[in-house]
């Protein structure tokens, strides 16, 4: 939705800071998604390059895509994303890898290679949050429950959120703010006029109808069939683009199937409480 704004450019999920080079984050694919299709640890990467250097996400254009990155396999993710930038220009890129905040290491590297970039923290209700990692994995991989759920996902939660509150703490004022993902889909107008001044870009009412149509980017739409590189966002925004309303539990309590852990449960309840969830 922000990447839609006139001064803004959405990218897709590109990873570049998962691992220090682009051939290590290559290099990582599972054999389980090789046997499935998927050529590219990165699709959004991939069509990233494609529309941004080759003009289009067709096959050949794509062809294009590999062997470029394919030539950079030592450059940094910092260089890659340079020469992303470099086409985009005036525009700012915005770009919303969750792997970025898997790893203190990947928000090290992408602060040092940006120290004047914004940070959106965009937070999700925990119980809705591990209901829909739960949902995904069945998806993708039908029949082979996920070990340790609903715990597992909870924790993952916590742990995540709480990495990127401890990096928050060593921005310079201006450089996070953090927003429920309910409130911009729920209050879009209002949220993403916020957003915009804290962005420092135009908050004037063309500009925030523009943010509200996410499904007009190049990138919301699956990938050419037997391109390898369907993917690049989460697929069910992929599927369905268009903004849509949602729920918010009323209170933060247990999902179904816990299995008493006190500990974590205090710890999700006081983290919930902290990002606004009663």
């Amino acid at each position: 939705m922000i990447g839609q704004h006139p001064d803004l450019a959405g990218l897709p999920e590109l990873k570049l800071f998962a691992y220090p080079t682009v051939g290590e984050l290559e290099d990582s694919l599972p054999r389980y998604w090789t046997l499935r299709g998927v050529t590219h640890r990165s699709p959004g990467l991939v069509r990233a390059v494609a529309q941004c250097r080759f003009h289009g996400q067709d096959l050949e254009s794509l062809a294009l895509a590999r062997a470029w990155l394919k030539d950079r396999r030592h450059w940094d993710g910092a260089s890659v994303l340079d020469c992303l930038l470099e086409t985009l220009a005036p525009r700012a890129g915005v770009e919303k890898s969750p792997e970025n905040a898997l790893t203190n290491e990947a928000l090290d590297r992408l602060s040092s290679a940006y120290p004047r970039a914004c940070y959106l923290h965009l937070t999700r209700h925990p119980v809705t949050t591990q209901r829909s990692a739960e949902e995904h994995w069945n998806r993708v991989i039908p029949g082979h429950p996920q070990s340790g759920e609903p715990m597992a996902g909870i924790a993952a939660w916590v742990e995540t959120h709480s990495r990127i509150l401890r990096f928050a703490a060593s921005l310079g004022r201006g450089h996070y703010l953090r927003v429920r993902a309910e409130d911009v889909l729920n209050d879009s107008r209002r949220t993403l006029g916020l957003i915009a001044d804290w962005l420092g870009v135009s908050g004037a009412a063309d500009a925030v109808e523009a943010m509200l149509h996410p499904e007009l980017s190049p990138f919301a739409c699956f990938g050419p069939e037997g391109s390898g590189v369907t993917g690049g966002h989460d697929p069910g925004f992929l599927r369905s683009p268009a903004p849509r309303r949602v729920e918010i539990p009323l209170r933060v309590e247990q999902p179904a199937g816990w299995i008493e852990n006190g500990v974590l449960w205090r710890e999700t309840v006081e983290l919930a409480r902290r990002l606004g969830y009663q």
